[in-house]
């Protein structure tokens, strides 16, 4: 290894729930009740975090993974979008100038390669609510004082609790 070369960054690995499936892995971040799914390359990019493996040598896996030519430029978005994603380690910072390379510009990048889009790292992330508001509810009484709009009204099955426009605005009801 160059003395220069730059070491991946560590992945967080404190308060996730992370489940491996063929071709992704999806993380569930306990702290900031985030899901996120990373494809194929964003995952063996996160594997691969460990703050001692060099960049290159992840360009080198992922180019044996795909059999199809791969550089660090790749490596270097995937943190991009780990690190966004919160996955890496609290205070992680890449070099500006290793991800200062955009999503459009990769995608022709590798369309010159011959339509390699496919190594594009992504990182899909929802935001999940928590149990307490997934499980929450109003009455029909409650409903009636606007009280619980967009809740399901748990004395009347299969309907929600939703304000009235128009000549009614201001009042709600369970429809």
């Amino acid at each position: 290894m160059k003395p220069t070369e730059t070491l991946m960054p560590s992945a967080r690995t404190t308060e996730l729930v992370v489940e491996e499936l063929p071709g992704e892995i999806l993380v569930y971040d306990l702290k900031r009740h985030r899901a996120h799914c990373l494809n194929r390359t964003s995952a063996l990019v996160w594997r691969h975090c460990d703050g001692r493996t060099p960049v290159s040598k992840v360009a080198e896996v992922l180019e044996d993974e795909y059999e199809v030519p791969a550089d660090a430029e790749i490596v270097w978005l995937a943190l991009d979008r780990l690190r966004k994603a919160k996955l890496l380690d609290d205070g992680t910072e890449l070099p500006a100038e290793e991800i200062s390379h955009s999503r459009r510009e990769m995608v022709q990048k590798l369309a010159v390669v011959g339509g390699l889009s496919i190594l594009l790292p992504v990182v899909a992330s929802i935001r999940s609510p928590l149990a307490a508001q997934a499980g929450s509810s109003t009455t029909n009484a409650q409903c009636n004082q606007c009280i619980g709009v967009g809740l399901p009204c748990s004395d009347r099955p299969g309907r929600i609790c939703v304000a009235r426009t128009g000549k009614q605005a201001g009042t709600c009801r369970c429809q």
